[in-house]
This record gives C-alpha cells, structure tokens and sequence, in this order.
C-alpha cells in the first residue's frame, strides 16, 4: 500500500485506527498528574513502535492536526498527552481568558507559533467559553508554518492571522538555523551561525500588521531572541500596547530576574507563577 504524501493528503489520510485511537485517549480520563503522565509515556511508546511518524488527531476539543511524532518534540507530547502538554500554562491563558468579559474579544499572540497548538488550545478554551477571539501567530519558518497552517486550516480556524516572518529589534533580515533533531529548536542566527535568509520585523509593526491595538495575552518563545525583541517593543510601543500577560520559557536562566523575564520585571511586570520551564509574567491593573 503507497503511503500517502503528507504535504498534500487530506486531513484523515493519517487517521488512527479505532482502537489505537481508543488507546490514545485513554490517559486523558486518569486521575492525578502523575498517573497520567506515566501512561501517556507507555501509549505514545506502543502508538509509536511500528514506525508510526505521522498521526491525524482531534488534538483538542473541536481543534485537529496533523502531528509529527519523530522530528517535533511538543507535537509527540502532544500526540497521547494533550491534556498535560504544558497544562499549566495553558491553564494561566484559560484563567486570563475567563476574567474578561465574555462579549470582548480575546487577544491573543503566539510568537512562535510552531505548528501552532498553542493557538489551537486557545481555540478550544473559546469555543468552550463560547467567546470571540482574535489570533495572531507568528511563525518564520517554512515546514513549521506549513504545519501551522494545515492545523488551522483543517480546524476551520478563521480568527487567526498568520504572519510569515521572525520577530527582531528592528526592520531587517537574519537567518534561520534549523535542529537536527527537534523543529521547535529553530532559531534566528546569533553569532557565526549561518541558515537561510529571513525577514526581521519588531513586533510593533507585526501588531500593526495583523491589526491588534491590544493584547491580552502573549506566549513569546522564540529561541533566546526573546530579550532584544521585548527591549525594542517596550521602548518603542506605547504601554496600552503591552501585553496584559506574558507567557515566556525561563529553563535556560539563572534566575527569573535574568533575561527576557527580568526585563519585564523591569518595566512593571510582576512574577504571576513560575512553571519548571516558563514563567507568567502580568502587567498590574492600571498600568496598561
């Protein structure tokens, strides 16, 4: 049997079985965090030990994807363990998202997009709340964005604005550099590093862009270009700009006041939780 081309199959042409479909799911109805974990582990190893690359799933509730289980680390996770993949972040975002007032719509910008399950998990966490909301993903790399847009594409995500390259201090280009071995490692070039030719633009003008004049909550995980991205944004755009929350990846600092963490902690911005691999930093009431 010829095995279907994953950049043009339609959405199904992965799908699993019933039964290994039935087992996928089955760790999402455990108690406990760690139970759950465990068999997420054992079922993404027995989904995956026939050679199992590729897998169409209803990822989360009403929102699907097309996930790459061998060469994308948050799409294996994600695969058998949608419902802790990075469950208390996302919990911050749905929190965020339930203080508003359920007629206003919601803001939120994924820097970094990847194959975009972030945005599909605020998706989800709308539709639930039975809110409008308003998307932006950012996402310089091709095979990622093609990914991204696949996901949205097939989840009939119509609320999200797709922008096509990297975030930088300022207007430019730069490189991209790819990983051997995990997609979501691609990072803008620092240094000697040498990769293909991309478009740098401040996140201002990526707002003005995608027509945001507000945002609620902004995920920011860009491979350490986080830092001079924020310090051009937060000199440059006006404090109603600045994101109410931000969502920002910290395992590789010292200490929370290093970093992209400590320069929001600089201009206002107070430590909400710390997480073992990120941080939710939030603008005070009043200071918008």
């Amino acid at each position: 049997m010829t095995r279907p081309d994953p950049l043009t199959a339609p959405f199904g042409a992965f799908a699993l079985s019933p039964l290994a479909e039935r087992l996928r799911r089955l760790p999402t109805a455990l108690p406990g965090d760690a139970l759950r974990r465990s068999a997420e582990s054992v079922v993404r190893r027995a989904l995956m030990s026939g050679g199992r690359d590729i897998a169409d799933i209803e990822v989360f509730p009403g929102q699907f994807a097309r996930v790459h289980l061998r060469d994308n680390r948050c799409e294996k996770r994600v695969f058998a363990g949608s419902k802790s993949w990075d469950n208390a972040e996302r919990r911050a975002i749905r929190d965020a998202m339930e203080a508003k007032p359920v007629n206003d719509p919601f803001v939120f910008v994924d820097a970094g997009a990847n194959a975009g399950l972030y945005t599909l998990s605020v998706l989800a966490d709308a539709m639930v709340q039975s809110r409008p909301v308003k998307a932006i993903a950012i996402e310089p790399d091709i095979e990622n964005r093609r990914r991204l847009e696949f996901n949205l594409g097939v989840s009939n995500a119509t609320s999200v604005t797709v922008l096509p390259y990297a975030l930088g201090a300022e207007e430019g280009e730069g490189a991209m550099v790819q990983s051997a071995t995990n997609r979501g490692e691609v990072h803008v070039a620092s240094g000697s590093e040498t990769g293909d030719t991309i478009r740098l633009r401040p996140l201002k003008a990526a707002l003005a862009d995608a027509g945001a004049d507000r945002i609620d909550v902004m995920k920011m995980d860009i491979e350490g270009f986080e830092e001079p991205v924020l310090k051009g944004f937060f000199a440059d755009a006006p404090r109603s700009l600045w994101p109410k929350m931000i969502l920002l990846e910290t395992r590789h600092e010292a200490a929370i006041t290093d970093g992209a963490a400590g320069l929001c902690l600089e201009h206002g911005y107070q430590l909400a939780q710390q997480m073992r691999q990120n941080a939710v930093l939030v603008l005070p009431t009043g200071d918008e």
